[in-house]
């Protein structure tokens, strides 16, 4: 491995920690100063920025290292970076634009894509949206229930009785049971 191999670990090692404590701001300057220092921030590098805006709620940058990693450095994004993109969005409540940025994605959203934007729906009461992502999700995973539960909590939380009851309804033709929770208490003695 030669210098360069070590650098962009490093920095990459960095900027993913600096992340994952809640500090976007400081590793958008860490990337700004590794671009500076002459090394080529690579696809790893922006997944970790993106997330680190993500978890700090710097949407506005999010978006903008974005867009500079594609025009400024020429690097095509990957299923990674556009979940964080629209992790981004999400947990801003910004779920059109989230959908709007899903419409123009180059790749099929998986899973967590649309999951992210369910979660969100369901935390901010985006009825007409957590529909869309059910639907999605529901095409690429028929049998789990999760997906149908949620899509009920959502109606229940908005006061659509009926529509939550309908879901279950579904569920139930399906033959798609929630499985049942547990838990339990342990005695020191």
């Amino acid at each position: 491995m030669d210098r360069t191999d070590k650098d962009i670990v490093s920095w990459n090692t960095i900027i993913g920690g600096l992340g994952m404590h809640g500090l976007g701001q400081d590793a958008l300057h860490l990337l700004e100063k590794m671009s500076h220092s002459g090394v080529q921030p690579n696809a790893l590098t922006f997944t970790s920025v993106l997330s680190a805006c993500s978890h700090s709620g710097l949407v506005d940058e999010g978006l903008d290292i974005f867009h500079r990693m594609v025009e400024e450095f020429g690097l095509n994004p990957r299923m990674e970076h556009f979940t964080c993109v629209v992790d981004l969005l999400t947990r801003a409540g910004r779920l059109e634009d989230a959908t709007d940025f899903i419409g123009k994605m180059s790749v099929q959203p998986n899973k967590h894509i649309w999951g992210s934007v369910l979660a969100a729906a369901l935390a901010h009461q985006k009825v007409s949206i957590g529909v869309l992502a059910s639907e999605n999700l529901v095409e690429l995973e028929p049998e789990n229930t999760g997906h149908y539960v949620t899509l009920s909590n959502l109606y229940t939380k908005a006061g659509r009785i009926s529509d939550a009851l309908a879901v279950r309804k579904l569920m139930e033709t399906k033959g798609l049971v929630k499985g049942s929770g547990c838990s339990w208490v342990v005695d020191g003695n």
